[in-house]
């Protein structure tokens, strides 16, 4: 499961870099802040991808819960050796309760707000994300 998350967390990093590129449209790829102080679409990302994290680590743990026990289901009441018991179960539930509980967090702090496609080619004046100004109480769930 980690290498498979740590393989992700790579993936959302170049998405993140991205945003800020210029590779792309304008749109899409400039004005969005720099690395540290994010504006429209890359302060979008960061609240995503939190809620995206927090949905595949629940989904991760709801399959291994499942999974064991379809496994395990007659030697759950045997103590064998080496047989998962209701400890480890309890603790992936916990898992999966902290996972469920950020998801609700961050999408109940969600902020989003969309790019004006005036604004393609600046980010000042009406240009300016007003999210930037408080981009720390915007981001504190997700982060």
């Amino acid at each position: 499961r980690i290498p498979i998350m740590i393989k992700v967390y790579c993936l959302v990093v170049a998405g993140y870099i991205f945003l800020g590129s210029k590779l792309g449209n304008d749109i899409t790829t400039a004005h969005n802040g720099s690395l540290f102080q994010p504006k429209w679409l890359r302060m979008n990302y960061i609240q995503y991808t939190a809620m995206g994290d927090a949905m595949a680590w629940m989904g991760l743990e709801l399959a291994l819960i499942c999974y064991m026990t379809y496994q395990r289901w007659p030697s759950l009441g045997r103590h064998s050796p080496g047989i998962p018991g209701m400890k480890w179960y309890l603790q992936h539930l916990i898992n999966f309760g902290f996972s469920l509980v950020g998801l609700y967090l961050v999408y109940a702090a969600r902020n989003f707000s969309r790019k004006p496609w005036q604004c393609a080619e600046t980010d000042t004046g009406i240009c300016a994300d007003p999210r930037t100004e408080e981009a720390f109480s915007t981001l504190k769930m997700a982060l």
